[in-house]
């Protein structure tokens, strides 16, 4: 009985033996397409002496934003193995990642030339070109050719479309669909139909392909439609229970947004069950003591997950300490954790709650501004929606603007004209960006540009011709530029017409102060009388205040003219010359 105990164990020794050799390099290909790529580098990561097992390695650590560890990936790989398609392919998308758009193309052509021979090869490798593409291209930096991505996907769908539908393989073929879809997105960002499209043609072709719902998913989170945006999520978990990349996602909604701890817990006790051991896991206990609002536990246990992870550090320890940091109110030690998570996060799977994170962290830190700035231009960048661009924008401008940093709400606000369609703006966007940003920082050119442009798109606004009469008699107060006069007389024109509709004694006032002051233009500096008298004339007939109107009345008789009758009376110069009669103090004060 002893004997036949021993033979039992001895032959579960040999099947658990079995079990783990039989990880093999399609077990972590089946690891990577459920979203979990810790496990798929674990299983990798033991054959990567294999061009085959080096490529999917190398992708799933791309996945993981670890691009330092993929790199070494590829280049050990490729010493032994340089023509190979795939790893020139895994190449190509490193070198986008180091914004070196030249060389990635030279590797990506390579790989293509590489190609054996028989429709599915073909399929395979461009595959892996135009889906190392359409990852690694993002619409902040736009680098590479995601036309080019286009192209070959749609070749590759085209090709896998004629092969016999028995000897198709559903995977691939979904696989096709899914990254041409990708890639239409970012070629055409806010136009999701398209992908939509294609999306769901990856799901006809393989039902359990979960990542074609989970990007699916994502843009319905980029259109901040959220119920569909966690449907779909729930989709993508119904046709591959495995999918840890969309679990990940759920976790993160309830844990940091919904803030429902039950749920949040039950997506993070699933994620965890799939995982291999790994530092990394200990991130879902990190979250939920910050989701308790015990930060400084937070802050130590995401420290000593990065401590003991290392270079396979998952970049969301160091967003859990940013946050974390910040809500402890030392928003300064965040800077650093912020930078590692930009440095280690794939700029696909930034959103816009990262880029706020970074604007708060730098937003304390005199001499950061810049940084700021340039952090809010990025999220609008990277926002596949009109609505997500100017929100974006709107918030930075509003953080400026509130801090007193005039100049640079401009500079945000300006974008906002920039990013929205010409018939959606409104005249709030003009003012925000000429006014509260522009004007009020004393950037007098920048905001005439803005209030040029609006009374062009809303003709019948006063400030459109106030503002830019305003700008141009400080920048441009000799005329050099040919604006102060022209804006003066828009101004006036404006004033005198029926679509100005403010109150007579504050239109009187207006075109009294703004014609006085042509007047002394023209006769003190240009030496034309005639118009010099004709813009007298015009005070003369708006001047409310008895002293005012007098005064004026003195002037124009001195030059000849009869008060209150247009172009009467010659210049009266004095014996020099001088036009008559020279700028007094209180016609300085008028102009002024």
């Amino acid at each position: 009985m002893m004997m036949k105990k021993t033979i039992h164990l001895l032959a579960l020794g040999v099947l658990l033996n079995t079990a783990v050799y039989a990880q093999s390099v399609e077990d972590g290909v089946a690891a990577y397409y459920n979203g979990n790529y810790a496990s798929a580098v674990s299983i990798l990561e033991k054959s990567a002496d294999k061009p085959d097992a080096a490529y999917w390695l190398a992708k799933s650590y791309f996945e993981q934003g670890n691009y330092k560890l993929a790199n070494e990936v590829i280049s050990k790989a490729s010493a032994a193995n340089a023509n190979d398609p795939y790893l020139l392919a895994a190449k190509g998308q490193m070198q986008l990642f180091e914004k070196k758009g030249n060389e990635a193309k030279q590797s990506f052509d390579a790989a293509i030339a590489a190609t054996g021979k028989g429709d599915e090869e073909q399929v395979k490798v461009l595959n892996a070109v135009g889906g190392a593409i359409a990852r690694a291209y993002n619409n902040v930096d736009k680098v590479g050719d995601i036309n080019f991505a286009v192209t070959k996907l749609t070749e590759a769908k085209n090709i896998m479309m004629g092969i016999k539908e028995k000897k198709r393989d559903p995977k691939l073929l979904a696989d096709v669909y899914t990254n041409l879809a990708d890639a239409l997105l970012k070629a055409n960002p806010g136009n999701g139909g398209p992908s939509f499209t294609f999306y769901q043609e990856a799901l006809n072709t393989d039902p359990t392909f979960a990542r074609a719902e989970f990007r699916k998913a994502m843009i319905f989170r980029s259109q901040k439609n959220t119920d569909l945006y966690l449907q779909t999520l729930e989709k993508a978990v119904a046709a591959n229970p495995s999918y840890v990349a969309a679990l990940e996602k759920l976790f993160e909604y309830y844990s940091f947004t919904a803030q429902d701890a039950a749920k949040s817990k039950s997506y993070g006790d699933k994620i965890v069950a799939l995982l291999p051991p790994d530092p990394n896991n200990e991130y879902f206990n990190a979250a939920g003591l910050y989701f308790a609002k015990d930060y400084t536990g937070a802050i130590n246990l995401a420290k000593s997950i990065i401590a003991k992870a290392g270079d396979k550090t998952d970049p969301k320890a160091y967003k859990l300490v940013a946050y974390s940091l910040i809500a402890n109110k030392d928003t300064a030690a965040a800077i650093p954790f912020v930078e590692d998570y930009f440095e280690n996060q794939s700029k696909d799977d930034l959103v816009a709650q990262d880029y706020a994170l970074k604007a708060t962290a730098y937003s304390t830190t005199p001499g950061k501004e810049a940084e700021v700035v340039q952090t809010y231009m990025d999220a609008a960048a990277a926002d596949t929606t009109i609505a997500g661009k100017v929100d974006m924008l709107e918030e930075g401008a509003k953080l400026f603007a509130k801090a007193g940093k005039s100049a640079l709400a401009g500079d945000l606000y300006a974008k906002i004209l920039e990013v929205k369609p010409a018939d959606k703006l409104t005249i709030n966007d003009y003012f925000n960006a000429g006014y509260t940003g522009y004007y009020k920082s004393g950037q007098y050119e920048k905001a005439w540009k803005v209030f040029d442009a609006a009374r062009t798109q809303f003709p019948k606004w006063n400030y459109g011709y106030y503002f830019t009469h305003n700008s141009s008699k400080i920048f441009d107060s000799t005329n050099a530029q040919n604006l102060m006069l022209s804006d003066a007389d828009k101004y006036i024109n404006y004033l005198q017409s029926p679509d100005d509709t403010s109150a007579a004694v504050t239109k009187r006032a207006e075109i009294f102060k703004t014609a006085t002051a042509m007047a002394i233009f023209y006769i003190n500096v240009q030496k034309d009388t005639p118009n010099g008298l004709k813009y007298l004339q015009l005070a003369y007939n708006n001047a409310d205040d008895p002293t005012a109107k007098e005064q004026i009345a003195g002037y124009i008789k001195a030059m000849g003219g009869t008060p209150g009758v247009e172009g009467s009376g010659a210049a009266a110069t004095d014996s020099t010359g001088a036009t008559q009669p020279a700028a007094t103090d209180s016609t300085k004060t008028s102009q002024e």
